[in-house]
């Protein structure tokens, strides 16, 4: 089975909205309906929302969708801990996770499918969708030994010599279920920000399975939004394609 974790409890206060910011229109369609399709049309068969503040506008939403349940994620203790308040509805269930940010809603059908057939061709336990950039700055980076990835270090959290690496994590993964939950009950909150960070399950899985990324060119169909300039700027993006 193919399942896919969305994380959208976050309240996005840099929208200045009502609503939650996995609720706020691109071109008039909620940003997290965008995402819901992209799953449905990449063949993904069971869909989990991790939702939090104004949970039932998310709900709401979506309520035309027959394949969606729902993980409530009370407080916001970070991505790791959005993954672990889905464990009733996931923990048993076998085949492939994609986790993937609500808040990048464009990522689409292909990214998605390629990300899975990586993921499963080569039989890994865990690949990240990674890109390279020239200006690194505030994203995760990518650390590698011997081919095999082997940590994602948070920019606050880098040493100087992490700092110089150009391969950064998109924040879009794709996990052998099982061990995603195994991974879980692995990771703390010792870190600059007292959360649990979903990056950390990489040093976990790591130490006994292999770790990989696929590098894919970046464009805007990978950006997160979470202004109102970051949305203009992916509006007119799509604009251009329609």
């Amino acid at each position: 089975m193919k399942n896919v974790i969305i994380l959208a409890a976050g309240k996005g206060t840099r929208m200045k909205s009502e609503l939650p910011k996995c609720a706020c229109p691109i071109l008039g369609k909620p940003m997290i309906k965008y995402l819901v399709d992209d799953c449905i049309e990449a063949g993904i068969d069971n869909i989990i929302v991790v939702v939090g503040y104004k949970r039932e506008i998310i709900k709401d939403v979506l309520k035309d969708y027959d394949n969606v349940s729902y993980a409530y994620q009370e407080e916001q203790l970070g991505t790791g801990h959005a993954c672990m308040v889905t464990k009733d509805l996931l923990e048993n269930v076998n085949g492939s996770t994609v986790i993937v940010p609500g808040d990048m809603p464009l990522v689409g059908k292909e990214n998605l499918i390629n990300l899975l057939k990586y993921h499963e061709e080569n039989n890994l336990s865990m690949t990240i969708l990674s890109s390279i950039f020239d200006n690194p700055f505030s994203y995760g980076r990518i650390v590698r030994e011997n081919n095999n990835v082997t940590a994602i270090v948070e920019e606050k959290e880098c040493t100087e010599e992490q700092k110089l690496i150009k391969e950064i994590n998109t924040g879009l993964y794709a996990v052998d279920n099982k061990t995603l939950f195994e991974a879980l009950k692995l990771i703390d909150n010792n870190n600059s920000k007292n959360e649990y960070y979903l990056t950390d399950i990489v040093k976990v899985i790591s130490k006994t399975a292999r770790v990989d990324a696929v590098v894919l060119p970046y464009d805007y169909h990978l950006t997160g939004i979470n202004d109102l300039e970051t949305l203009s700027y992916v509006e007119e993006k799509l604009k251009g394609e329609n």
